[in-house]
């Protein structure tokens, strides 16, 4: 359908997986160890938890307790 997204593989990921990642990738795009080009992957991070209900705060606080 129109404006449906399909989904993503980190929609299947657990939550604990997913925010894991979420906050790695950030904090080495951060550093620099990671490019740009990685935001795609961090917004589609983000579009699965939010479509999960689960707010970006939570899901970096999650993650950076991994």
């Amino acid at each position: 359908m129109y404006g449906e997204r399909k989904s993503s593989l980190y929609d299947k990921l657990p939550l604990e997986l997913l925010a894991g990642f979420y906050f790695e990738i950030n904090k080495n795009i951060e550093k620099g160890i990671l490019s740009d080009a990685m935001y795609h992957e961090i917004r589609l991070m983000e579009q699965s938890a939010l479509k999960r209900g689960i707010s970006l705060e939570c899901l970096q606080d999650n993650g950076s307790r991994i």
